[in-house]
């Protein structure tokens, strides 16, 4: 990416005036892989926590891809320490445990509208949807540069066309701002964006990303080609503001 666009960006978010998390109500987080919802949404979601606002959260994929030649952890064993993982960054930003549903989509295949098991993962959205009724939805951000995130965006997308009740929908960037590019900063050009001060829950935020040990750390350290998050992409997060697009058509 071109580092004056990218800073023109940076320079422009710094200058919107921030709202409070607490105009987005009761809220769905889709995560397309836990720890995706401490980096993309974390601080947002402890401070709607903070103020009893109801928050629920779908993990899509089953993450198992991060390590996928672990011998220690293989493909169930490393399911069951994501959730868990998963649960404890919920807990630490003041979440319900209980108000989390894993979808557990293979990692790395999370379907797109051509595949099978697309039409029953958008159904069984839409009933979920039809349910809880959030005011509030926070997905991905539709061109994020992974194929999970953006295939989790178009199911979703799906979902709020059959929706009883259309949400407010803002959309977070997670791996833009690694992997994006001169078109991806043109897209956002066309898009609302907002921001959310988290200062008062960046703490809540961190210690949330910490509790994703699989991610952060060389718990697994038995496959050359595990995943983990490196401390510039890390950086990116660590910051007193949440960022999140809205398309300008939005009903």
């Amino acid at each position: 990416m071109a580092m004056n666009k990218f800073e023109k960006l940076k320079n422009e978010l710094n200058e919107i005036q921030p709202v409070s998390a607490t105009q987005f109500g009761t809220s769905i987080i889709v995560a397309p892989h836990p720890d995706d919802e401490t980096l993309g949404c974390g601080g947002t979601i402890a401070a709607l926590c903070k103020s009893k606002i109801p928050v629920h959260f779908i993990f899509v994929s089953d993450g198992t891809m991060s390590h996928p030649n672990s011998k220690k952890f293989p493909s169930l064993k490393l399911r069951k320490l994501r959730e868990l993982e998963a649960k404890n960054a919920v807990r630490k930003l003041g979440g319900d445990t209980g108000q989390i549903e894993f979808l557990r989509l293979k990692d790395s295949l999370v379907p797109n509208p051509e595949d099978i098991d697309f039409a029953p993962t958008v159904k069984k959205l839409v009933a979920q949807l039809n349910q809880i009724r959030p005011e509030s939805v926070f997905v991905p951000w539709q061109k994020d540069p992974h194929r999970d995130h953006q295939a989790t965006w178009k199911i979703m997308h799906e979902v709020f066309n059959r929706i009883e009740q259309v949400p407010r929908i803002l959309e977070y960037p997670v791996w833009f701002w690694e992997r994006g590019d001169s078109a991806d900063l043109q897209y956002i050009d066309h898009m609302a964006k907002l921001i959310v001060n988290i200062e008062d829950t960046l703490s809540m935020k961190n210690a949330a990303l910490t509790a994703h040990v699989s991610q952060v750390t060389h718990l697994i350290d038995d496959d050359p080609e595990g995943f983990m998050l490196s401390p510039e992409v890390i950086a990116h997060f660590n910051t007193p503001i949440e960022v999140f697009f809205e398309s300008k058509t939005q009903k």
